[in-house]
């Protein structure tokens, strides 16, 4: 009497069984399988690494980290300022600076200062005004990641930068190459656009 009595595991072995007889109605027998089945994992796995690593370029590509606020000039467009930050993963660094038709400019610094201090415009680096500022070269400082331009922090603690460039020549507009992540990126500030 024990013997016709079916236990949950006899009944889950023949549903198996008529699974395997059919294979329409199985993964194991589906089109589904066959296709898995027959792919090189190798050449999937590599597909999928290009696939990753394609759409990290171009989510960094067209999202490019350099945040540009504060656009300030002294009356004859001579001498500017362009604060800037950085909402990138990893630090910016400045490449080069270049003003109107890719010209050199007389002089460029970074401005490291503070939302309590500011940034000052002037005409030389050299002045007793200029003392008071801390000025760099590009190339000596990066602008760390996640520097998001907060103006309204009152803690001399945080860090804001700023590009400071004098010309010989009215400014119409300054370009600034940086790199991040390896890549190389331009972002052109225009002044006089009214």
């Amino acid at each position: 009497m024990n013997e016709n009595k079916e236990t949950p595991e006899i009944r889950r072995e023949k549903i198996r069984q008529k699974e395997l007889e059919n294979p329409s109605s199985s993964f194991h027998g589906s089109n589904l399988a066959d296709l898995v089945g027959g792919l090189n994992w190798k050449l999937f796995g590599i597909l999928i690494l290009v696939i990753i690593i394609g759409g990290g370029y171009f989510l960094l590509k067209f999202n490019p980290p350099l945040e540009v606020g504060t656009i300030a000039s002294n009356e004859y467009n001579k001498s500017v300022v362009i604060g800037i930050g950085n909402n990138g993963f990893r630090e910016v660094q400045i490449l080069n600076v270049s003003v109107n038709n890719n010209e050199e400019p007389l002089e460029t610094k970074l401005q490291v200062s503070n939302a309590v201090q500011g940034f000052i415009i002037l005409d030389d680096y050299k002045s007793e005004e200029a003392r008071e500022y801390d000025f760099v070269n590009i190339d000596e400082v990066a602008i760390k990641e996640g520097m998001v331009i907060d103006y309204e922090a009152d803690s001399k603690d945080d860090e804001i930068y700023g590009i400071s460039v004098i010309h010989n020549k009215e400014i119409n507009n300054v370009t600034i190459e940086y790199s991040h992540f390896g890549m190389t990126f331009d972002d052109t500030v225009y002044f006089n656009n009214y």
